[in-house]
């Protein structure tokens, strides 16, 4: 291999400066310019707030990668061959030292596929972080953080940046991939004294209203879901499982709901279910108890 000229490669750099400064920096401002009118004509005429966000988002990588495009040309024009050697030499080492930058650049394009996930889904990757997707960049990704101390998936309200390399070692579950339906379950106990078959037949009664309500809805969403993936349900109507538990007969309201709305829901049919217990006189609710025996024959003997 021919030996490097130094001094061409050197004046091959300075007359690209000199020369093409104008026509770089003339080009450069105009693709800026047509960024911010293509941003400002978003901001008018899209009125989708999460569309408009993704659109302005690509209008700068766009305007970046035609930046980075008219760099190349202008500089290939005066380049010396041994240039693109250097170059790339240089390149290597930085794709070496910056191999996390390139596995946030890998996890982006994955995000981006229709193996990822989009603005809005709430997501959990790994067990690591859950939360909702507000901004995905090139290199990291922003959830509004749902769980830790706040139950049944509700918002802390913090703001979670995660690397988008993440996604290339863990698991990521999505709620709302296609629909936004999950199968939720409500806990109710209640004492062995009680006629726990009434207790089952109040609780399904009052599920099966609200599903009868949301019946077509939930239906259609699993029909346009079962278009892109082999999804199958044996039922999707409420169920009640029973068991015995240590203080009493557990029922198990399992249900379908919106992901969002998993503690509204809880919420409401707990509401509905102590109302109806409360009608009840053979029902009532258990609770943890502790039974403790006397020996009164010890309790009679005097004291030595």
């Amino acid at each position: 291999m021919d030996s490097i000229d130094w001094r061409s490669f050197t004046s091959g750099i300075l007359e690209f400066i000199q020369g093409n400064i104008i026509a770089l920096a003339g080009l450069l401002l105009v693709i800026v310019i047509l960024e911010r009118v293509a941003s400002l004509l978003a901001d008018r005429y899209v009125n989708n707030d999460e569309r408009r966000h993704v659109l302005k988002k690509w209008l700068r990588y766009v305007a970046l990668f035609f930046g980075f495009l008219c760099i190349l040309f202008l500089y290939g024009t005066y380049a010396h061959k041994d240039t693109f050697f250097v170059v790339g030499l240089f390149l290597a080492g930085i794709a070496i030292s910056l191999r996390d930058v390139f596995s946030n650049f890998v996890g982006w394009l994955i995000i981006n596929s229709q193996k990822g996930f989009s603005h809005g889904d709430r997501i959990t990757i790994g067990g690591v972080v859950s939360g909702d997707v507000i901004d995905i960049g090139v290199l990291r990704t922003t959830l509004v953080e749902i769980g830790e101390w706040v139950h049944a998936d509700q918002s802390t309200g913090r703001l979670v940046t995660i690397p988008n390399s993440l996604i290339l070692n863990h698991p990521v579950h999505n709620y709302t991939e296609g629909h936004d339906l999950i199968w939720n379950e409500l806990l109710i106990t209640v004492t062995f004294e009680s006629d726990w078959e009434k207790a089952e037949k109040i609780i399904l009664e009052i599920a099966e209203k609200d599903f009868e309500m949301k019946k077509d809805s939930i239906l259609e969403r699993l029909r346009k879901v079962r278009k892109r993936y082999l999804l199958r349900y044996n039922f999707v109507t409420p169920k009640v499982y029973v068991t015995v538990a240590d203080s009493g007969v557990q029922l198990s309201l399992r249900y379908m709901v919106s992901a969002r709305r998993r503690r509204t829901m809880d919420d409401e049919f707990s509401r509905e279910i102590l109302r109806q217990f409360a009608k009840e006189s053979s029902i009532a609710l258990a609770y943890p108890t502790m039974r403790i025996y006397r020996n009164n024959e010890s309790a009679e003997k005097p004291p030595v």
